[in-house]
């Protein structure tokens, strides 16, 4: 008998190889992970140890409580994100339940045939796109701020909120009447976090605080009173989500979420060994992911959206979810399917991210080979996602205004006034420097269409200063399709192997920020000395006259 403390440190030996490997060949590490349950299964080791469970709960709690934290109420009731999510999920429950059925007829999948119920409930667990994995592939590429990311993040939240109303009916019972004091409770647990948020700290304090508010304050909450305690995670997270302290509670609640996480591909993969029959039924249901694609590519452009925006987003979303699994453990829990069928999907769901790896890491490239034929999509209605087309007499051109961006913004419009023009493609920094009198114009940088059309007959200087480095590189790249170039580039870069990489994409100068910080730091000191000595002087030398 191996005792439980022992089994906890094999399942977390198990999933860091794995996890290692999966990595090592460019595939989410997740898909590791579910690898490593299936594993642990066929070797007898069909239960976790005295954290697996634990653990695996937390972890979506934990999941939904930073979706909270970055959920923008207002944009989920924009038409691109709320017809496109409703319309689509109607289409895909319709379509991926019968493709179930057709299995079921066909005999795949045992000698007994699966009821409307169990069809449609697949159907819906295999509608959701993954969250874990469309936020990893645009966190990886710089692109959560983009007007693609944000349709592709909005899209997924709504996705969430309904699994999350589904996962509070399934509990089969009606609250108690305590919940109608939820929304006192919750106006006043806001008022008191704001109030504590503006006093934390940055160390682990600020992590304990985001425990407590997801775990006691949202789930424990929510549990009392007769629902759901994942919505009760996911409610606490929104309501901090304006707060400006929001994105690094949810940075620092990253690691303790992933490796919640990994508990719960473990222990989805633990509940069975897959078949030969489940093999095959997880190889049919793959293909129905290019035509889950198509139906947002095809949504997404007739709600005004530019091809290559529906098709970014389209590619982030082209996948199966592990809302589908939480799904079908319900399901399972209610006796409406069996559980195999978690199997399946928990198949389906590697299979779809082994697909959509590679898609997504060369989706720009892939554009501009087929832009072709994609942008036939095209309505001829004014699009939300336009792009200038005329940057007038600008000579200087910073893309990205963080940090970086705006200190440059500063220093180069003492010396070229207001022909220095930046670009931002978020549209929240565009909306909020332009009102500060700043000549910031939305557009999206990594865009080789853009440049392509774009008229800038006076452009020298172009500073690419965006934090992350890949959108850097995708807009140094995307600049080298601009015809007669005339202008130079420059871009920042931390490490050896990114300031490389920028050099071989045509950048003329690049800042090597270690290097340069720690030269420009002495100097400046010395400086700082050194007038410091001569204001010493001259107050002496005035004191004696």
């Amino acid at each position: 008998m191996i005792e439980l403390w022992t089994i906890d440190a094999i399942w977390i030996s198990v999933a860091f190889v794995l996890g290692m490997l999966a990595k090592r060949i460019n595939l989410p590490p997740l898909i590791g992970f579910l690898a490593g349950g299936f594993i642990l299964n066929f070797t007898g080791i069909t239960e976790g140890g005295m954290a697996l469970h634990v653990v695996a709960d937390l972890g979506v709690m934990l999941l939904l409580f930073t979706i909270g934290l970055k959920l923008n109420v207002r944009s989920l009731i924009s038409k691109e994100i709320l017809v496109t999510t409703s319309l689509h999920m109607i289409l895909s429950v319709l379509l991926l339940g019968s493709v179930v059925t057709l299995i079921s007829w066909a005999g795949l999948y045992g000698t007994t045939s699966l009821s409307l119920e169990a069809a449609l409930l697949i159907g819906f667990a295999l509608s959701f796109s993954s969250t874990v994995f469309a936020v990893k592939v645009l966190e990886d590429k710089g692109e959560m701020t983009s007007f693609h990311g944000r349709i592709a993040i909005g899209i997924l939240v709504l996705q969430d909120l309904i699994a999350v109303i589904f996962l509070s009916l399934s509990k089969g019972h009606i609250p108690t009447i305590w919940v109608l004091g939820l929304p006192v409770y919750l106006i006043i647990i806001r008022w008191l976090f704001v109030k504590v948020l503006n006093i934390m700290d940055h160390g682990e304090l600020l992590t304990l605080f985001g425990f407590f508010t997801a775990f006691v304050a949202g789930a424990i909450a929510f549990e009392l009173v007769g629902l759901k305690p994942d919505l009760g995670a996911l409610v606490v997270g929104a309501l901090l989500g304006s707060h400006p302290r929001s994105k690094e509670l949810s940075k620092q609640m990253l690691a303790f979420k992933d490796f919640f996480l990994i508990a719960f591909f473990l222990d989805i993969g633990m509940s069975g060994f897959p078949t030969a029959n489940s093999l095959l039924i997880a190889v049919v249901l793959l293909f129905a992911i290019p035509v889950k694609g198509t139906l947002f590519m095809v949504l997404l452009t007739r709600l005004n959206l530019r091809a290559r925006t529906a098709w970014h987003s389209t590619l982030s979303l082209a996948n199966y979810s592990e809302f589908g699994l939480i799904t079908g453990a319900i399901g399972v829990k209610m006796g409406v399917i069996e559980n195999e069928w978690m199997i399946i999907i928990a198949l389906a769901l590697s299979f779809s991210f082994v697909f959509a790896a590679p898609l997504n890491t060369h989706s720009h490239r892939l554009f501009d080979r087929y832009s072709h034929i994609l942008m036939k999509l095209n309505t001829k209605n004014r699009h939300p996602d336009d792009e200038p087309v005329d940057l007038g007499d600008a000579r200087v051109i910073i893309c990205g205004m963080g940090h970086v961006g705006r200190a440059a913004y500063h220093q180069l419009s003492a010396d070229f006034g207001d022909r220095v023009i930046s670009i931002d493609y978020d549209k929240d920094v565009v909306a909020k420097l332009s009102g500060s009198n700043k000549n910031v114009v939305w557009g999206d940088s990594t865009d080789s269409n853009f440049w392509r059309n774009v008229k800038m007959p006076d452009v020298e200087y172009i500073l690419l200063t965006m934090d992350d480095h890949n959108s850097n590189i995708n807009t140094a790249n995307a600049l080298t399709k601009c015809k007669n170039r005339r202008f130079s580039v420059a871009a920042p870069g931390h490490y050896l192997h990114e300031i490389t990489e920028l050099r071989d994409a045509g950048v003329s100068f690049v800042y090597n920020y270690y290097s340069r910080a720690g030269a420009e730091f002495a100097s400046g000191f010395l400086s700082f000395v050194e007038n410091r000595k001569e204001d010493r002087v001259r107050l002496a030398t005035d004191g004696e006259c």
